[in-house]
Parts: structure tokens; sequence; C-alpha cells
């Protein structure tokens, strides 16, 4: 139950993330800025080089490579 990076979501959709691939630094970043399995993520903006997404209240800019390592999944898969 991986799914698919949060890189390849459009604006506007809700998915909650399922696994984060990442080493123990990056993975602690994401984490403080609430991106962990199980946790609620919005897209807000996505463009070539970024994404905006809103977790738990607050938004977060990520870069294409932080938000490779993050897999979701679908609202509601």
């Amino acid at each position: 139950m991986t799914g698919l990076p949060l890189a390849f979501v459009p604006a506007g959709r809700k998915v909650t993330v399922s696994e984060v691939r990442a080493g123990p630094g990056m993975f602690r970043r994401l984490s403080s800025m609430g991106l962990h399995p199980s946790s609620l993520v919005e897209v807000v903006c996505a463009d070539r080089g970024s994404l905006i997404v809103a977790v738990a209240g607050c938004r977060y800019a990520l870069s294409r490579g932080m938000a490779m390592k993050v897999m979701v999944q679908e609202e509601g898969a």
C-alpha cells in the first residue's frame, strides 16, 4: 500500500500519507511539518518546481525532490 508520490498529485486534491521514503534527517524534517503516515494533506498549488501543501491547518512549500519521498493514497481509496 505505497501509493504514488505526492509530487504527482494535482492541485486541489486531498490525499493521505501512506509512507515516507527518506533518510533519518529528511524524515524528521517532513514529520515536523506533519507529513507522516496517516496524515491528511491537501495540495494547494503544484508548479513545475515546487508544491504548496496544507497539513493540519498550516501551509508548507516542498521541492519536487522532497515531495517524491512522500507516498500518498487518494482519499477514500
